[in-house]
């Protein structure tokens, strides 16, 4: 689950890129959506693992 997860959040990190510079924040928004896309991983691979 490591790779999708690095793939997911470097994609989210090019998005938040363009919507910070949209925002006159590009490294924000970058460290933003980063951010939100690896708790949403970590909290996946959590569940994931306690159903089993």
């Amino acid at each position: 689950m490591t790779v999708p997860s690095v793939i997911l959040m470097v994609i989210a990190a090019i998005a938040g890129f363009f919507l910070g510079a949209f925002l006159n924040d590009g490294v924000g928004g970058v460290i933003l959506l980063a951010l939100i896309t690896g708790v949403g991983c970590i909290i996946h691979t959590m569940e994931k693992h306690h159903r089993q």
